[in-house]
């Protein structure tokens, strides 16, 4: 057919004019394009959606402006709280009309440090990839450079940071200087100044010093080079500018040196940022907002990168804390205890959401566990007996947020600050300092790949509490808080069930006379699946089937719904669905909407995936846990690129029409965004794409969700493994089943696999009593050693033959559990010793769990090592 298509073309070519050949040149380069390139016919059916627009909150009305003078003013008044603010400090005060418990913004004592006299924290970057870090304090409150603006319930302050003296090194000391000038110009005028009394001893010794650390002597040239790649510290950045002034170093003199060396010195100009914060009082909660957009920068050598937030708003001094605790949502929850400042350990800061995903991509974190939830909290108990505590919520712009810790110490002489903290901040720009020559490479150039400032408004939400209380109380707040937001009501379901995953199809490498090729196989066909749903009779389960969609665990692209045909025929499939439905069991079918292994069905990854920092596609591939750096001899995966997810999404539903249950495996808790150059689809536009196809997919269908986010319970009828465990860092003293506490009628939830963890089946019987968490396995019909050599190796002990007894023993001592204690609603939960934790449901009843490894004895209770005790 195509030789005779060109037979016929060739004659009309040699008899035609100009307009009839160019017409049979488009023809002709058509239909070749439809024979040889169908991939890219076909990928024209991947639909982009255009990028959404950020809807900005805008700032509030001014009502009138306060003057710098007029010292504490009262600014709105709800729900028992008062909210001041002291037009010179700039300190927020919130006042509890009943207790007269504050809660204030600042540390204004004598030997308070400029960090705890400072609203706000800003860090920058530079065009020479330097990181700066501006206090409020030090740049713009103590120079009176700040407007303050009345507005309704509340303070706007625009805050002008200026600087009054750079920090740029090479603005001040030579990057080269001659052997004789630099004994004549600097050690010769230490010593001349020292003579003189100028400077004292300790001054010359310190200035002598940081010349060691700084320049490297060159005997070839008979030179000093200043040996720093990049930046030195900053301590001895202040110590050589010091130095320059006391010694009389001017910039002429500068300047002459580096000519010799024919360098030329830049003076940049000096750096310029106005930020706008707004401070309310809303139904007796402060809220804080610094919107990015309002960002003025007078120099754009340099861009905002991070700005801290209230840092030392509720803090509590180290030598008025009698008791108290810090908490953080790493994993379910964890406690740090006030006043346990260590060195080692001097601080602890991490990521809502892992939002610093693609820039640390490439290395294994060091935390086991991420910040699924954006919030943060304190309570104490003082000196005096009286108990306050707070609960920070980010409600917008949490996709750049990031919690720190600062834990206080009485002595400060060996380190540590006199004060506790929690806060947060967040990216006004993301960046990352790609390696040239590839992220394993030896060579170390680098270059600097940004997002420029993105528009956020970024708020927190701090509600305040007057009296005792502990991490279930804050807990409980916050649940209401999603409650209030998303329209929510809380529903407990007491019956005792089983979540299994069940892995249906994937793809096995096999040989043919030494030949690779790759053979769909299936670990639980439908049958073998319905037969272990008939073994387990008069054990509900909620099924996880994986495998099932396109392609299998290595999915193709998921804007349809074919069937893996290994798993079985359709009749077979609907045989089972219709036992599951009669005998008390919910089949969920997994699929994969934004992970794409497979570039098949018109998916390919220049076109359609997540682009990285470095401005390629962004292959992600398993860990090797023993080198902790990606296996590149792995499959890839993908992600799709967050302007195809909707498409994708929309077609999905309509070809699954008959299934009514499905389970999202990526879509509750991924972090998502692309770094395209000119197409940057940024976290919080990312995150709200997704929101939107999850609504429309709990619209037709029920979902359930992997390990999701706080912000994705609502469309999560099941959440899935869901971890006891915090990431245990240094100066953590306990782990807290926060989340769990949050989820607590807003959802179901379960455990981590029973079967695939080091951890007895005792530990996971205590959170299915402690939290009302369902058990969960991961299951194959199939000998697991057919996979032991391959990508999905981590299913080693799955075979339900060989683990179905234990399951069957564990859902017994489980179900007679829940049939003493009646309830699955939670009413109390608090922590009676370390690693035991009692727990209160409606019905009264008590249930205290021991996760120690060892026996203890509590509140008149011998409990065994991982035991429990039903009152």
């Amino acid at each position: 057919m195509i030789r005779n298509f060109s037979e016929t073309a060739i004659n009309r070519i040699r008899n035609a004019g100009a307009k009839e050949m160019i017409i049979a040149a488009i023809l002709l380069v058509a239909f070749i394009s439809l024979f040889f390139v169908p991939s890219q016919v076909q990928s024209l059916g991947i639909k982009r959606q255009a990028m959404p627009e950020y809807v900005k909150d805008g700032i509030a009305e001014v009502i009138g402006e306060l003057d710098q003078q007029a010292g504490n003013i009262k600014l709105a008044s709800n729900e028992g709280k008062d909210l001041y603010i002291n037009t010179e400090t700039l300190n927020i005060k919130v006042i509890d009309t009943q207790t007269r418990t504050e809660w204030s913004s600042l540390s204004l004592d004598k030997d308070s440090s400029v960090v705890d006299k400072s609203p706000v924290i800003i860090k920058y970057l530079g065009k020479d990839g330097a990181l700066y870090e501006w206090d409020a304090y030090t740049y713009a409150i103590q120079n009176k450079r700040y407007t303050l603006n009345q507005i309704e319930n509340g303070v706007q302050i625009i805050f002008d940071f200026f600087e009054t003296e750079s920090y740029r090194l090479n603005e001040y000391v030579p990057q080269k200087i001659l052997a004789e000038n630099y004994e004549a110009h600097f050690i010769d005028k230490i010593d001349e100044k020292l003579a003189e009394g100028a400077i004292t001893e300790a001054q010359a010794l310190k200035f002598k010093d940081a010349l060691t650390l700084t320049y490297q002597y060159d005997s070839a040239n008979d030179l000093y080079y200043y040996r720093f790649a990049g930046l030195p510290p900053l301590s001895l950045v202040r110590d050589l500018i010091a130095m320059t002034k006391a010694i009389d170093y001017t910039t002429d003199m500068l300047v002459e040196e580096s000519s010799i060396h024919g360098l030329t010195v830049k003076i940049t100009q000096p750096a310029n940022f106005i930020v706008t914060m707004e401070v309310t009082l809303d139904n007796g909660d402060l809220v804080v907002k610094v919107p990015t957009y309002e960002i003025a920068n007078s120099n754009d050598f340099y861009t905002m990168q991070n700005i801290s937030v209230l840092p030392s708003f509720g803090m509590a001094a180290a030598k008025n804390v009698a008791d108290g605790y810090i908490f953080v949502p790493d994993g379910t929850g964890a406690l740090f205890k006030m006043n346990t400042f260590n060195g080692k350990f001097p601080e602890y800061e991490r990521p809502i959401y892992n939002n610093t995903y693609y820039d640390k991509l490439y290395e294994m974190s060091e935390f086991p566990e991420d910040l699924m939830m954006p919030v943060f909290g304190l309570y104490y108990t003082d000196q005096k007996g009286k108990s306050s505590g707070l609960l920070g919520i980010v409600e917008k712009g949490a996709e750049l947020g990031k919690i720190k810790v600062q834990l206080g110490v009485e002595d400060t002489s060996l380190g540590g600050t006199p004060n506790n903290k929690v806060f947060s901040s967040f990216d006004a720009m993301q960046f990352s300092r790609v390696k040239v020559f590839g992220p394993y490479s030896e060579e170390e150039a680098r270059y600097t790949a940004s997002t420029g400032v993105m528009d956020i408004d970024y708020t927190v939400r701090y509600k305040l509490f007057a009296s005792e209380v502990t991490h279930y109380e804050l807990a409980k707040a916050y649940q209401s808080y999603l409650i209030d937001q998303h329209g929510l009501q809380l529903s407990y379901d007491n019956r005792p069930k089983l979540f299994l995953d069940v892995i249906g199809g994937l793809m096995l490498e096999k040989r043919f006379l030494g030949i690779p090729y790759e053979k769909s196989q299936s670990m639980t066909s439908y049958d073998q699946l319905q037969g272990i749903l008939q073994d387990l009779e008069g054990i509900p389960t909620v099924v996880n089937y994986k495998g099932v969609f396109n392609g299998g665990l290595h999915n193709s692209i998921g804007n349809k719904a074919e069937l893996v045909k290994a798993n079985g025929d359709k009749k077979e499939l609907e045989q089972l669905m219709n036992y599951a439905a009669s005998n008390e069991h919910e089949l969920f079918f997994n699929i994969d909407l934004m992970r794409v292994y497979d570039d098949e069905d018109g998916f390919k990854p220049k076109r359609n995936a997540v682009y990285g920092f470095n401005n390629k596609p962004q292959a992600i591939h398993q860990y090797n846990l023993a080198l902790g750096i990606f296996d590149t001899y792995t499959t890839a995966q993908y992600l799709l690129n967050p302007l195809n997810l909707s498409n994708t999404v929309d077609r999905f539903i309509k070809d699954s029409s008959g299934f009514d249950s499905i389970f999202v495996n990526d879509m509750g808790s991924t972090y998502y965004a692309s770094y395209k150059d000119k197409e940057i689809v940024n976290p919080y536009i990312s995150n709200s794409i997704v929101h939107d196809n999850l609504q429309k997919l709990t619209e037709s269908k029920k979902v359930a969700l992997d390990n999701p986010n706080s912000d994705k319970l609502p469309y999560a009828t099941y959440a899935a493994n869901i971890s006891r465990e915090s990431s245990d860092y240094g100066t953590m003293y306990t782990s807290v089943p926060f989340r769990q506490l949050v989820m607590n009628g807003l959802t179901q939830y379960t455990t981590l696999n029973v079967n695939l963890s080091a951890d007895r089946s005792d530990y996971f019987i205590l959170q299915a009593l402690e939290l009302g968490s369902i058990p969960k396995f991961t299951i194959t019909a199939e000998n697991v050693d057919i996979l032991k050599y391959s990508e999905f190796r981590e299913y080693f002990a799955t075979e339900y033959r060989a683990i179905k007894q234990r399951m069957k023993e564990l859902y017994e001592e489980y179900s007679a559990g829940i049939a003493k204690i009646g309830s699955a609603e939670i009413v109390n939960h608090r922590m009676v010793d370390e690693n035991v934790f009692e727990t209160t449901y409606a019905s009264r009843v008590k249930v205290i769990v021991n996760y120690n490894k060892f026996a203890v004895t509590v509140e008149g209770h011998q409990l065994d090592a991982l035991g429990y005790v039903i009152k």
